[in-house]
């Protein structure tokens, strides 16, 4: 069963890693849905979490000088305070219900982005509080932190090569803190060794590919990834019903 399960998983992996490493975001998003699907939603998240997180680590070394650490702390301390109450909500709520809300909720803040471009509600300390609390709960409970933090770094005007980069130190910490949250994916090496590999190799590519990707494309696949999420957490959470 192992092997069967071997190929779609590294498919979609090195796709999700490549993703992560142009638009900042993605890895959840590509890789997610069959993690998921092949694994169990508890077993999925958990390796999509770990698997994330290697590929934020195998990037940020190329694109630190751009990181923003003041603004991944104020994102991401509300993001790991809420870490622990997602998990025990994920554990004992029913996880249908609360991936249509999540998708729900991050499609009406894309929607209301377009209406109103520059919303006040998220600038300043309220918004960074509320939007890495938002994150953090996605990530905990459905591997989907991504969707929040776009919503926020196009309602504050946050530069794409510092989001971009920033998103890496972000995801790590929070990815981190998930795991702490919920422990390490009980799979075989067999499967985590290839799966890990196709992480690195997904990395490496969208790092030759991301110079050569304007930043109004990068900006534009960004907003389009965090729709497909917010869709995506629906159509999950409707299937699990």
């Amino acid at each position: 069963m192992t092997a069967v399960l071997l190929l779609p998983i590294s498919l979609a992996v090195f796709v999700g890693a490549g993703t992560q490493r142009v638009t900042g975001l993605g890895f959840a998003l590509v890789a997610g849905p069959l993690l998921t699907l092949l694994l169990g939603p508890a077993e999925g998240v958990r390796l999509l979490n770990l698997l994330s997180m290697l590929s934020c680590l195998v990037v940020l070394p190329f694109v630190w000088r751009d990181v923003d650490a003041r603004q991944v702390f104020r994102l991401a301390v509300p993001a790991l305070l809420v870490l622990p109450a997602g998990a025990w909500a994920a554990a004992r709520i029913s996880v249908g219900p609360l991936l249509i809300i999540e998708g729900v909720l991050v499609l009406g803040a894309l929607y209301a982005l377009r209406r109103f471009p520059n919303p006040r509600l998220l600038r300043g300390r309220a918004g960074a509080v509320g939007s890495g609390a938002a994150s953090g709960l996605m990530n905990v409970t459905a591997g989907l932190g991504g969707p929040a933090m776009t919503v926020y770094a196009t309602a504050t005007g946050w530069e794409q090569r510092s989001f971009v980069a920033s998103m890496q130190f972000y995801s790590t910490l929070v990815n981190a803190g998930s795991i702490a949250a919920k422990g390490l994916p009980d799979l075989p090496v067999r499967m985590l060794a290839p799966a890990a590999a196709c992480v690195l190799a997904g990395a490496f590519a969208g790092h030759l590919i991301s110079p050569h990707v304007g930043h109004r494309r990068v900006r534009q696949a960004v907003l389009a990834v965090a729709a497909a999420g917010g869709a995506a957490a629906i159509v999950k959470g409707v299937i699990t019903l």
